[in-house]
């Protein structure tokens, strides 16, 4: 079974509803729906709601993106929501995936914390706190911008992390019950996070930095802290996350040589998977959902033991999700 941390469907979605094209959940030409779900053997998605920078009222934007994704929801009669960690195993065992809403981006919330009790009761259970611009809550990990103010990809930003808003609003999710997802924040934010959190917390899509150097995963110290929190990073099949050797596209290869590593670093214990699917290019071995046992047999391969692999597709996210879940 697979337990996968991040997609943005519901935003590619929103986007071509925006052009006046209705697209489904239960059958479309994306990377995630009803049908590829059932074929790839899941357990849960997580569904992102993404607010892009374009928009002037995020906050607007967001609600208008749950709307979306509760219409389409209801028209798939194998996928269910959850809203407590009960949830997981009751919609198991009626057959039905579990649904988990998520945002990518904190930056609708802006420092209005009833903000957030609102996103909670619409189902929102897990938060990346920013993506790649400053909001009120952090920094991204963008350490060198040049002289029109595009960051240079490479160089991770160490010295600004959250805000005093940014540590109110953890604790306040650390209360209500909703995971912290800490990819894209700066290296400093991870940290801080790290600092606060009083329960495990997510790197919803991000690799070993040690294996591919993208400043959009995590370095071996971070990959410690992130241990000792007990929580988990979520293998992210973008290329350019998975290999600097130009063949990222050979994902089941890649994905492996990651968990490998962070196995040796950190255990088994630390890591599941967080596609990013619909974020990034299908052109990639691991082109939809339904190509998930493809992995699993690769893992197999690889001689992961049968155990390892449930922990990798599935219970390791599902245990950081019942440290924060009411």
């Amino acid at each position: 079974m697979i337990f996968d941390l991040h997609c943005d469907t519901i935003w590619k979605i929103s986007e071509r509803e925006e052009k006046g094209e209705y697209v489904s959940l239960v059958s479309n030409d994306l990377c995630v729906d009803q049908e590829k779900l059932l074929n790839g053997n899941f357990f849960a998605m997580c569904f992102a709601i993404y607010i892009p920078n374009k928009y002037e009222n995020p906050f607007e934007r967001c609600v208008h993106g749950i709307d979306v994704y509760y219409d389409r929801l209801a028209k798939c009669d194998k996928i269910a929501p959850v809203l407590s960690f009960s949830d997981f195993e009751k919609n198991r065992e009626l057959g039905k995936i579990s649904s988990v809403l998520t945002m990518e981006d904190g930056c609708p919330i802006g420092k209005d914390l009833s903000k957030l009790d609102y996103l909670y009761d619409r189902g929102v259970r897990m938060i990346c706190l920013l993506h790649n611009l400053v909001n009120e809550i952090g920094y991204p990990n963008y350490g060198k911008y040049n002289e029109k103010g595009v960051p240079d990809y490479v160089t991770p930003n160490p010295n600004q992390g959250l805000t005093d808003f940014g540590v109110q609003l953890v604790q306040a999710m650390n209360e209500k019950g909703i995971v912290i997802d800490v990819s894209h924040l700066s290296d400093g934010g991870f940290y801080d996070v790290i600092k606060y959190s009083k329960k495990p917390i997510m790197a919803s899509h991000s690799n070993a930095r040690a294996v591919c150097g993208s400043i959009r995963n995590l370095t071996d110290d971070m990959l410690y802290k992130l241990a000792d929190n007990g929580g988990a990073t979520g293998m992210n099949y973008a290329k350019g996350f998975m290999s600097s050797k130009g063949d990222g596209d050979q994902t089941v290869k890649w994905v492996i040589e990651h968990v490998k590593y962070i196995k040796n670093l950190i255990g088994i214990d630390h890591v599941a998977l967080g596609s990013d699917f619909d974020g990034v290019s299908p052109d990639i071995e691991l082109s939809d959902a339904s190509k998930m046992g493809l992995l699993v047999k690769g893992l197999d391969r690889a001689g992961f033991t049968t155990t390892e692999i449930e922990k990798v597709c599935y219970k390791n996210a599902l245990r950081v999700f019942k440290a924060n879940l009411k």
